[in-house]
């Protein structure tokens, strides 16, 4: 199977019609030559020795791609001796031999071959027509006698032209077809030099055929080692001559790479990627084409393309990369570059105009760009066409501090600012061949941003002319452009995360900020923040996320358990430790297996605050690198935490009591607005029930405050029992307290009443071994909407509810009954620490 997947269909049909063609006619010079005489088939025979010896004698001509053989003098005097048929089969046979040793595709064994029998054809015949037409000579293709020395001159300069013009014409239509370029190009760039080595190939066949009818054909071949030698001679100096232009070509190719590698280098530091300036030299240099530019113009561009941003080294990161819009200072600063980049390249002698392209490429059609303000027509094309392509694959990348554009909203941005910003005409022009340059960037494998429609009109322009479409490897940008995005990308997500922590004090929101900015400097599959209770003495998940996240919700670890626990315990980091420790009771799913892990303690000021942990099942182990940047992002969280759980404690003491830790009267008011806010929109109505201890004076004034405030404590405890997951109790003020109860009917409010009641009449408080201190309490209720609408005068129905059964327990006489309640005894530390109530 013959392999032509970069052929398109007008190649293929070409490559066929000339193949057949070749074929049919080096079949009829075989059927001619067997009609050749012994004496001219040891002549064939001689002469096609002689074509295969040349075609291991060639010679490179330098800074081109021709070489010259004495293939085409033995063929050209192979027409002069033998006629036509001769020179058709002795050119195939140069020809295959060549192909054999410079191709390895099938397609060109036969496509030369095949094209050099027609070129032979069509260039003997015009040799023999001239000698007709001047001498009138005629001979047969067979038997004639060779024509006389002075009759050739002319002859054969026709010869070599014809052969030089069909032969130029074949291939370079291949090449036209195959990569859509222009014939002309193609011979200006590969195929004028071989006009000189087809004139001399025609003038040594003339010498040789002379010195054959003068002195015979043995002197001839006496003569071939002195004629070896002469050739080796060139050879020699031609190959020395190339060595010498290969030795310049590589150090300007060297010059060339070091001035890449550092503009690159330094475009890395805005977080420019290697494919855009790839991509934008293709445009630039498509444009150039368009335009009709000269061929320093468009190499121009493409350097511009490299060196545009070079004057950013005099610009401070902090500018360079800012997350948002810059100050008029800033703008000012960022401004120089392209004066600075100027005056760097007007030290360097560059063979086409660059600098313009460098200093001017922030102008503005309209006049208000910079540095000189030019305007319209006044701003070089080179500058124009640039400052086009470059902004419409620059807004295309992500950025730390934004997102890239679609290839639409590039555009309608180009659109806009047509008139203003850009040369309107360039503006239609690149929009106009857009999908042309996006095929040759899909083509390369330059499509890092990812083309949308735009692959798909590219890939629709290579459909068009029959190519298959290309597989486009990716391109991978050197490893030190990427070292050199790391380092100032690790410097915008240190920022944001320093950024997103200020946004919130909430700790669930500074929990999840630090997990979704983890993932810009380290790789992970899970991520997983615990926070850490000293009073319960263990750390809970309070955020997770990646893979098998909701398996990890609200697990608890104490310390020493697994690796979170064993740096819960040491307070240090553990990175080296088998990640499925902490993974041993959580039902992972089959084959699921973790390899690396690093966890890091949260401390603020000796204070364990939680822990830090990423997970990667890819990774066989995590970096130093990688440990590096988590410890930075820890302690950043740590400050962050400790700032958030300060603020949580200070905004739980203005809501709570102190005493009892019950929500106190703020927090009360607070509950009520949402109860209120409820009850209006589902109709379902909540009752506020009042409770106010009875005796509770007497306690304070028979066994001092601070059994008041122990005594407090518990009965806010009994209270809390009675009441529902869903009910709020708060401290009102002093002994009374207050319930917001909700969907209870009067019979269940009632019930709950007699609970409380009874409850808190059976506690007693062991004071000492012979004295116990006792309450009662008096339970009032009211209900929203009947006994009122707002917080106060519900409080008050409560309140007139509660004294009626007040002033009944004060008619009754107090007697002691024996507690069934288990007898409490306050601890030193509460009387030590309790505040007066």
């Amino acid at each position: 199977m013959l392999e032509m997947s970069d052929f398109n269909r007008a190649t293929r049909a070409y490559w066929l019609a000339a193949v057949c063609a070749g074929s049919f006619i080096l079949a009829w010079a075989a059927s001619r030559a067997l009609a050749f005489t012994p004496a001219e088939g040891l002549e064939l025979l001689a002469l096609a020795s002689f074509v295969v010896v040349s075609t291991f004698l060639r010679i490179r001509l330098p800074n081109t791609n021709v070489c010259i053989t004495a293939g085409d003098a033995f063929v050209f005097l192979g027409a002069i001796l033998l006629g036509t048929p001769a020179a058709v089969l002795l050119a195939a046979l140069d020809s295959v031999i060549n192909s054999l040793r410079t191709h390895k595709r099938a397609t060109s064994w036969l496509f030369s071959p095949a094209t050099m029998s027609v070129t032979v054809l069509a260039s003997s015949s015009a040799f023999y027509s001239t000698l007709a037409n001047l001498y009138g000579y005629a001979r047969s293709a067979v038997g004639s006698a060779p024509p006389r020395f002075e009759q050739l001159l002319v002859a054969l300069v026709v010869m070599a032209v014809a052969h030089y013009l069909v032969n130029g014409a074949l291939v370079g239509a291949m090449h036209s077809l195959k990569t859509r370029r222009s014939v002309l190009k193609f011979w200006h760039d590969q195929y004028l030099w071989t006009s000189c080595t087809f004139l001399a190939a025609a003038i040594s066949a003339g010498l040789m055929y002379q010195a054959i009818q003068t002195l015979g054909l043995l002197y001839v071949l006496l003569s071939l080692p002195v004629i070896g030698a002469t050739f080796t001679t060139y050879k020699i100096y031609f190959e020395r001559m190339s060595e010498k232009s290969r030795e310049a070509e590589e150090l300007a190719r060297l010059h060339l790479a070091t001035v890449e590698a550092l503009a690159t280098a330094i475009d890395a530091k805005d977080q420019t990627t290697h494919c855009h300036v790839r991509r934008v030299q293709i445009y630039a240099a498509g444009m150039g084409k368009i335009l009709g530019l000269s061929h320093n113009d468009i190499e121009a561009l493409k350097a511009g393309a490299l060196l545009h941003d070079i004057g950013k080294l005099a610009v401070p990161d902090h500018i360079l990369n800012k997350p948002g819009k810059l100050t008029s200072a800033e703008f000012d600063r960022m401004k120089v570059h392209t004066v600075v980049g100027a005056q760097i390249l007007e030290r360097i002698d560059f063979p086409y105009p660059v600098t313009p392209i460098v200093r001017h490429h922030h102008e503005r059609w309209d006049g208000l760009g910079y540095p000189d303000a030019l305007r319209g027509e006044a701003i070089p094309w080179t500058a124009r066409i640039f400052s086009v392509v470059d902004c419409f694959d620059s807004v295309r990348e992500d950025r730390p501090y934004r997102s890239g554009l679609s290839r639409e909203e590039a555009s309608a941005l180009l659109l806009r600012g047509a008139g203003t910003h850009f040369d309107p005409k360039i503006v239609e022009l690149f929009l106009k061949h857009l999908p042309e340059f996006e095929a040759e960037i899909v083509g390369r494998g330059l499509d890092q941003h990812g083309f949308t429609n735009c692959e798909a009109d590219a890939r629709a322009v290579v459909e068009e002319s029959g190519a298959p479409t290309p597989a486009h490897p990716q391109v991978a940008p050197p490893a030190y452009l990427e070292q050199i995005k790391n380092a100032h990308r690790e410097v915008y997500a240190l920022y944001e995360i320093a950024h997103a922590f200020g946004s919130s004090l909430e700790i669930e929101d500074r929990c999840e900020a630090l997990i979704n900015k983890v993932g810009h400097v380290v790789p992970f599959d899970t991520c997983v923040v615990y926070l850490y209770d000293p009073l319960k003495n263990y750390a809970t998940v309070t955020h997770a996320v990646g893979r098998n996240a909701e398996l990890l919700r609200e697990r608890c670890v104490a310390p020493g358990e697994g690796v979170i626990g064993f740096v819960l315990a040491n307070r240090r980091v553990a990175g080296a430790l088998d990640p499925m420790l902490d993974f041993r009771e959580v039902p992972l799913p089959a084959g699921e297996r973790y390899r690396a892990m690093v966890a890091l303690p949260l401390i603020k000021d000796e204070r364990l605050l939680g822990v830090l942990a990423v997970y990667s099942a890819k990774l066989e182990e995590y970096s130093d690198d990688h440990q590096r940047l988590l410890d930075t992002v820890a302690r950043l969280a740590s400050d962050a935490f400790a700032h958030a759980l300060h603020h949580a404690e200070t905004e739980s003491n203005a809501l709570t009591d102190p005493l009892t830790g019950l929500p106190n009267a703020r927090s009360l008011h607070a509950r009520y607005d949402e109860e209120e806010a409820r009850a209006r929109r589902t109709g379902q109505n909540f009752q506020i029930v009042m409770l106010d201890l009875d005796d509770f004076k007497q306690v304070n004034d028979n066994f001092g405050h601070q059994i008041g405030d122990q005594m407090l404590r518990e009965v806010a405890r009994l209270l809390q029992d009675q009441l529902r997951e869903y009910d709020f109790l708060a401290r009102y003020a002093g002994d009374e307290f207050v319930a917001i109860v909700q969907d209870m009917s009067e019979p269940q409010v009632e019930d709950l009443r007699r609970r409380m009641e009874r409850a808190v009449s059976r506690f007693s408080l062991r004071v000492h071994p012979e004295a116990h201190a006792r309450v009662g309490v008096s339970v009032g209720s009211a209900r929203f909407g009947e006994d009122g609408e707002s917080l106060s005068a519900l409080l008050i129905a409560a309140d007139q509810a509660m004294y009626a059964v007040k002033s009944d327990h004060k008619q009754r006489r107090l007697r002691p009954a024996p507690p069934p309640e288990p007898v409490i005894e306050p601890h030193a530390e509460d009387l030590a620490s309790t505040a007066i109530n």
